[in-house]
C-alpha cells in the first residue's frame, strides 16, 4: 500500500476515534516520528545526458521562482546542473521547452508534485500557459562566483 494511502486511512482513523463521543485517544497510538519521502533523484537531464558538475568551490543554491499566468523565462542556459520541483500546491503548471542544436524543439509540461533535472549549458525557456502562478523551487549545484543563468539573446 502506498505511503500516501496509509497517510490518509491513517487520518481518516483518527478523525473516526476523534469524533466518536465515547472514545477516548491513545497519546501513544500517534506517531511523532518524522516521514520522509523521497521525491525525484536522476542520474541524467531531461535530455538525457548524465549530469555533469562544473569544478570549482561547491556552493548550492535554493531559489524561489513564481512565473505569473501567461509569464516566461526566456531561452537560457546554465553553467551547472539544477533540479527543478513545481510546487505541488498553489501552483499551476510549468511548460519546458528545450532547444535542439538542430533548431527544433521539445517541450514537456510539469504538473505540480513533478521534478526535473536541467542540464548545463542545454538551452530552454520556461513558461506558465496557465491561469494561476506557477511556483517553482530550483536547487542549483554550483560553485562560488558562477552566474546561474545566461540569457540567449
Amino acid at each position: 500500500m502506498s505511503m500516501k494511502r496509509l497517510c490518509a486511512l491513517g487520518t481518516i482513523a483518527l478523525a473516526i476515534v476523534a469524533c466518536s463521543p465515547d472514545k477516548k485517544i491513545d497519546p501513544s497510538a500517534t506517531s511523532v516520528k518524522p516521514v520522509i519521502q523521497e521525491v525525484f533523484k536522476s542520474s541524467q537531464t531531461l535530455n538525457g545526458t548524465p549530469i555533469k558538475y562544473p569544478d570549482g568551490k561547491p556552493e548550492l543554491r535554493l531559489y524561489r521562482v513564481e512565473i505569473p499566468a501567461g509569464g516566461t523565462i526566456p531561452l537560457h542556459t546554465h553553467s551547472a546542473p539544477m533540479m527543478v520541483y513545481v510546487q505541488g500546491v498553489e501552483s499551476g503548471s510549468l511548460l519546458n521547452t528545450r532547444v535542439k542544436p538542430d533548431g527544433s524543439e521539445i517541450k514537456t509540461v510539469f504538473k505540480p508534485g513533478e521534478a526535473f533535472v536541467e542540464g548545463a549549458n542545454e538551452p530552454h525557456f520556461v513558461e506558465n500557459v496557465g491561469e494561476k502562478p506557477t511556483v517553482i523551487w530550483v536547487t542549483v549545484a554550483s560553485v562560488e562566483g558562477m552566474p546561474t543563468t545566461q540569457f540567449i539573446d
